[in-house]
Formats: C-alpha cells, sequence, structure tokens
C-alpha cells in the first residue's frame, strides 16, 4: 500500500483499496495505516474521506443533520437511490417515527417477556454442541439463535427459510461497498427480497402476534402507509442476523485465543454483560458506512465540502489506542461503555438490546459447562464488503469437570391486570367514564388519590390515565377519558372500542403525583379533563377530616366532568365557568393571597392554565416545594423550558437552561455519569428517578417504563415538573 502527497486541503492521501479481499481478510494492518496519516484521510480510488479515529467519528455519528444518512450510507449512488427513506437511510425526524415503530418489540423491557425462550434455547443448543464436542462456531453455535428464535419472534410465513433470511442478509451489507464482483451479486440476491416484500408484505400472509405483523397495527397510528409499513420489515429481516453472528464467532475465538479472560467471566459471571461489550468493541462487526456531508463543514480541522463523503470506520475507531490504551488486548475488565460497535447517536443499533440478549445466553450456557476452548483449524473469513466475520470456524470445546449451576432469572408479578369494561358513562361534553372491574373477582391493588394506570389500547400503544373517584374502594377502578382531537390513536381508539364487557389490560396503579395529607390546608386547581386526579384527592382529603378547597374551571357547563358527584363536598368545591356569570369568575390572586409553608397546592390540566396557576402562585410568594402539578404527556412541550435537577447522592443542584442537557449539567458539577449515543436510544446513562415527573424523549424504554417514570436517560430527556430530584 502506498500514499501520495496530501491534498491542496492538507489532508493526507491513500490509494488502499477499503472493499478488497486483502484488505477484508486482513483489515487491521489497514486501520493503523490509515490512523497513522491522520484524522481525516482522503481515499483516492473511492473518492471518500475516511475516519478511522475514534473522536472524529464520534463528532460525525452524533450530528446527523449535517453528516446525513438520508442520502444513503453506501458509496455508491445507484444502491442509496433503492435504500433511501429506510430507517438506516434516514434522518430525524422521519427516522425516529419508524424506529418508534420497528424498535419497540426490541427494547430491553419489551424484551423481557422473551428472555426465557431464548435463554432455554441457547441452554438447549450449547449442551447439545457440548456433548458433541466439536463444532463450526458460525455454522453450528453462532447462527442458531438469530435464524430460528428470532425469526419465529419476527414472524415471517413459512415461504422463508434460514438459508434464504442470510442470504438477503450478507446481500444488503455487501450494497455498501464499491462496485465489486460482490456488489453485482447482492443485486441479483435482493431481487428475491423485493419479490418477497410485493407478495408477502401484507398483514394477512404475517403470523399473529409476530413483530413483522405489528408494524401494520401501529404504522397507521403513526402517521405511516401501507407501502412504507412493507418495507420496515426490512429492519427486521436484514441487520438481525449478520452483525450478531460475526460477533458470537468472534467471540469463541476471543476465549480460545484469551483463556485467562474465559477463567475470569468463569470465576465472575457479572463480568459477562462487560464481556460481550468488550468483544463487540475489539471484533466491531461493521468496517464502515458513509455518511453525506450536507454543509461545508471541518473535521479536525480539515475542510470537507458539501456533497463530499466520510466514510466512519466503526472498526478502527474501536482499536484507536488514544481512546483504548492497548487495544489489541481483550480485556473482559475493561470499560467500554462508548465503544462504537453498535454505533452512536440516532442511529446506534436498533437491536443492539436483543444482540446482547442472545450473546449473554449463549455466554452464560457455556460457561456453566465449558472449561476452555481449543481452535482446531484456522478460523476462514467471510467475505463481505462491510460486514467483518467468519465463515467457518472449527472448535473444540473441553468441559469442565462438572455443570455449574444455571443463573436463575427472577420472575416479579406481572405489570399487567386483566380487567372489565362493568359500567361506560357519559361524564361531559367528549368526556366518558370507564368502570373497571377485576376479571377474576379479585380485590384491585390498592392506590393513593394521584395515582394513575397504563392502559393497554393495542400492540405498541399504550396510553396513561389519572385514576379518579374514591382511592378507598378497591373494588372497582374508574378512569375519566377525554376525546382528543389531535388523538394519535389512544382516545380515540378508547372511545371507539372500550364498551361495557369490553376485556382490557391495564398496569398497576402508579403514583407520581402523590397528595400530602397533613398539610394545615390543601388547595386543588382542576382545568377542564385535570379533574380526575383532583376528585381522588378530594375523596382522600374529606376522609381524613383536612382542611381543603377545589377550584374546578371550565369554559362551559357542558365540559365540566363529575359535577353531580363534586356536589357531595358542599362549599368547599368552587366551579368557575368562563361562559357564566362574573361573580363565579376564579379570582386567583384572591385564593393565593396567604401562602404559608404547611399549606400546599395541586394543579392539573390544560398546559396553558397550569402555566397560568403556577405564575399566579409565585407572584402571590408560593414556594416551589408547596406547589404540585401533573401535566399529560399527550399535551406536553417542554422545549427550552429550565428547571432545577438535584444530584442526591452527590449532593448538587443545579439548573437546566435550554440548550442544555441534564449529562452535560452534571459533568460540570463534578458528577460522572456514563453516556454513549446521547440521543436516548442505548440506555447507558439511564438514572433512577427519585421525585419530580420525566419529560421522556428517549426511544429506549418502553411506554409502560416512561409511565413509571423511575428511570430517565438524562443524555437527552427534560422534566416536565420545575424540580427533578435524582438518584446519583
Amino acid at each position: 500500500m502506498t500514499t501520495h502527497a496530501p491534498l491542496a486541503n492538507g489532508i493526507p492521501n491513500s490509494d488502499i483499496d477499503f472493499y478488497s479481499d486483502e484488505s477484508i481478510r486482513n483489515p487491521y494492518p489497514v486501520y493503523e495505516e490509515l490512523r497513522a496519516l491522520g484524522p481525516v484521510v482522503y481515499l483516492s480510488k473511492h473518492d471518500l474521506y475516511a475516519l478511522p479515529n475514534y473522536r472524529e467519528v464520534s463528532e460525525v455519528l452524533r450530528q446527523p443533520l449535517r453528516y446525513s444518512s438520508a442520502r444513503g450510507v453506501s458509496p455508491l449512488q445507484k444502491v442509496n437511490d433503492i435504500l433511501v427513506g429506510s430507517t438506516l437511510n434516514s434522518d430525524p425526524p422521519a427516522h425516529d417515527r419508524t424506529r418508534s415503530i420497528t424498535s419497540e418489540p426490541l427494547l430491553p423491557g419489551a424484551l423481557a417477556a422473551v428472555e426465557g425462550r431464548i435463554r432455554d434455547a441457547a441452554e438447549g443448543l450449547v449442551d447439545t454442541l457440548c456433548q458433541r464436542g466439536e463444532f463450526d462456531a458460525v455454522a453450528d453455535f453462532a447462527r442458531f439463535l438469530p435464524v430460528t428464535i428470532v425469526a419465529e419472534l419476527v414472524g415471517l410465513p413459512p415461504a422463508v427459510d434460514s438459508a434464504q433470511m442470510l442470504k438477503w442478509a450478507s446481500a444488503t451489507f455487501n450494497l455498501f461497498g464499491t462496485e465489486n464482483a460482490r456488489t453485482k451479486e447482492a443485486y441479483e440476491d435482493l431481487k428475491d427480497l423485493r419479490d418477497f416484500l410485493l407478495v408477502y408484505g401484507r398483514p394477512e400472509k404475517l403470523k399473529d402476534g409476530g413483530w413483522a405483523k405489528r408494524i401494520f397495527e401501529v404504522g397507521p397510528e403513526r402517521g405511516i402507509d401501507f407501502e412504507t409499513c412493507a418495507q420496515l420489515m426490512r429492519d427486521y429481516i436484514n441487520p438481525s442476523l449478520d452483525t450478531t453472528i460475526s460477533v458470537s464467532g468472534q467471540l469463541i475465538r476471543l476465549f480460545a485465543e484469551n483463556p485467562d479472560q474465559w477463567q475470569k467471566l468463569r470465576d465472575d459471571p457479572a463480568l459477562i454483560g462487560n464481556a460481550i461489550e468488550e468483544a463487540v468493541r475489539i471484533a466491531a462487526p461493521v468496517r464502515g458506512w458513509t455518511r453525506y456531508v450536507a454543509q461545508d463543514s471541518q473535521i479536525a480541522g480539515h475542510p470537507i465540502p458539501e456533497g463530499a463523503r466520510v466514510l466512519v470506520m466503526f472498526a478502527s475507531a474501536n482499536r484507536d489506542p488514544q481512546k483504548f490504551p492497548d487495544p489489541t488486548r481483550f480485556d473482559v475488565t475493561r470499560d467500554v461503555h462508548d465503544h462504537v460497535g453498535f454505533g452512536q447517536g440516532v442511529h446506534m443499533c436498533m437491536g443492539m438490546h436483543l444482540a446482547r440478549l442472545e450473546m449473554q445466553s449463549l455466554v452464560r450456557a457455556l460457561r456453566r459447562r465449558v472449561a476452555r476452548f481449543e481452535l482446531t483449524a484456522e478460523p476462514q473469513i467471510a467475505l463481505n464488503n462491510s460486514i467483518q466475520g467468519y465463515a467457518t470456524m472449527p472448535v473444540r470445546v473441553h468441559l469442565a469437570d462438572q455443570v455449574l449451576a444455571r443463573d436463575t432469572v427472577e420472575q416479579a408479578d406481572s405489570p399487567w391486570l386483566d380487567v372489565t369494561v362493568t359500567a361506560r358513562e357519559p361524564a361531559a361534553k367528549d368526556i366518558i367514564s370507564l368502570e373497571l372491574r377485576s376479571t377474576q373477582g379479585h380485590p384491585l391493588p390498592a392506590y393513593a388519590a394521584g395515582a394513575h394506570l397504563d392502559v393497554y389500547i393495542r400492540s405498541g400503544l399504550v396510553r396513561q390515565y389519572s385514576l379518579t373517584g374514591d382511592p378507598a374502594d378497591t373494588t372497582k377502578y374508574r378512569l375519566g377519558i377525554l376525546l382528543d382531537p389531535k388523538s394519535r390513536g389512544g382516545s380515540a381508539a378508547i372511545h371507539a372500542q372500550f364498551q361495557q364487557g369490553a376485556k382490557i389490560r391495564v398496569g398497576r396503579p402508579r403514583n407520581n403525583f402523590p397528595l400530602n395529607l397533613s398539610a394545615a390546608h390543601t388547595v386543588l386547581f382542576a382545568g377542564g379533563i385535570g379533574i380526575t386526579p383532583m376528585l381522588g384527592m378530594a375523596y382522600a382529603l374529606q376522609a381524613a377530616g383536612a382542611s381543603w378547597e377545589m377550584h374546578y374551571c371550565g369554559r362551559a357547563p357542558e365540559r365540566l366532568a363529575f359535577v353531580d358527584e363534586l356536589a357531595r363536598f358542599g362549599d368547599r368545591v368552587h366551579l368557575h365557568l368562563d361562559s357564566g356569570p362574573k361573580h363565579q369568575h376564579l379570582d386567583i390572586n384572591a385564593v393565593l393571597a396567604t401562602p404559608a409553608p404547611d399549606r400546599q397546592l395541586y394543579v392539573c390540566g390544560p398546559n396553558g392554565f397550569m402555566d397560568f396557576v403556577l405564575r399566579a402562585a409565585e407572584q402571590n410568594g408560593w414556594t416551589q416545594d408547596c406547589m404540585h402539578l401533573e401535566r399529560f404527556g399527550a399535551e406536553v412541550n417542554t422545549d427550552g423550558a429550565p428547571f432545577t435537577v438535584v444530584a442526591k447522592k452527590s449532593g448538587k443542584t443545579f439548573d437546566v437552561h435550554p440548550g442544555e442537557t441534564i449529562a452535560q449539567k452534571l459533568e460540570e458539577n463534578g458528577v460522572h455519569v456514563q453516556v454513549s449515543c446521547q440521543s436516548g436510544v442505548c440506555g447507558t446513562c439511564l438514572t433512577t428517578v427519585l421525585d419530580g415527573m420525566p419529560d421522556h424523549r428517549d426511544l429506549v424504554q418502553t411506554d409502560v417504563e416512561k409511565a413509571a417514570n423511575a428511570r430517565i436517560t438524562v443524555c437527552c430527556s427534560r422534566s416536565k415538573t420545575r424540580k427533578l430530584v435524582l438518584d446519583i
């Protein structure tokens, strides 16, 4: 390999053929040579600006609009022309919309439902292979879970066999190279995939309950047309195979070549998760993809013109000695939380949580039985333009004297309750009241005033609604649900489908809006549908013999819900109508004229109403500790709103202003937190919430997990409350 004189802009020029057989078979010297040349190297054979170092790779991945995927990630324009619009080949906001659909079954919380099946399958496979003693770590081991269990979960029709899926996956990754024989062959192979999608890209052709059919159930609710839903099936067919197979096979090689690291893992199973991350780092499956430079830019001080393409070298960046000391050493104890083997930023690998689960399950099963691994022949590289992996890897396992006990997986109580809609009544204009009772006739879990339920509407559609009525009555739950004119499918589906007698599922009560019953006096403000938690608070305060008052505001009488029921509380409840006589209009300054540390204010309703009440409270001298609110997630838009974060363990308090992230402010205040994607897709920075309500902006938690408000991604999410207390 030779290099030429630098370009006029000072960027080194190299004639390395990144996609040649030689570079694929022995890539690591290529990476070293490019890193030695500099942070940006022009590859003259491909007209690409290569980025071989970690810093520049990370910088580009975190700027998806400047370094765009929406023009495709292949160096070949004809490839990009046919793939643009897929989740991989798109940018926010279109990327986030399609990813939110296909990623939901792949989130950690959702995968908990299938973890047992995957672990059982891994145990059965490893037991069989250990009885044989010798096997191929690729064909017999690495491919098993992706092409069996995962294919079943996707729910593809019998017309697709494992060989066909592997062929399509390999062909897809071969398209992300230059014009060579592999690329041309991939075009022909993918004609079958195109024909398959034309015939089977329809919900009636797919298995019920599968991830593929779910796309057609959820997609229309998110504004995705039928044709796009069919194309989104590619997200499951292609990326779920070759990358996981690559690392799974390389794990065997790494443990065979580093028996001391395997022994560390056998001695301490807590290292298994980190060992997987280290394997993904040192043996990154994706060699490199390109990004389109959408505007004139500078990388490491070098000007990169608009219209150019940069080659993001994931595998090289993961071996950058400036980032990872002694990078060629496989160390299962190394801190590698921010490697780029799964990518970074908004395009971080959608299937990484599933891949981790598969690989960890396999390694756990091996740990129980295998004392050491022995490669019986030199592994054969699989030639692919963008995936680094093996075609064959013969291995012999030397079994331990005894099989270790299988790790137990604690089964928590189901988060869901089966209930029946036993009554449905109109509560006000566009508001219905639903009474729910246990389908089995059991008492329902108790709840306190201010609690809410997660309501399961259909796959991928979970909404949260406040419990209303008397919390002391555990025979039933009651919800008040407004038909939102801007409904994205939640309230509209409930109004249309949740009729009396319907059997539905709801989550266990969660309370992010708790009521303090020991206050000297409590003032409740409700606006419109915001009466639902306030009604429960009224019951609780009355039962406790507390001092309290409620102010319920609305535009017109027909829009006030549960008015007849509120009458039981007498003159403690005050109705304020915009359309009513002036004497009953809300005089908010009079209501809030006497603040005190032992007086508490609770407010729920539309954002404008709550902001109005809180501003008046502040002007009248109420402190933040005395003000409590609950916002409805479908309405909230807190972009730019400042809030206070308390890092309780660290004893630090600071404000997060517009344009700042919680993670940035934590670091500025000397509180270390691990971050990776900085886009809310990986879960590395999930932090426990002790108090306050997060404004979740991540794509890593399920709807149910977000509703619990137990954890927040500090890299991207904000707060719906004025103060957020974190356990850090």
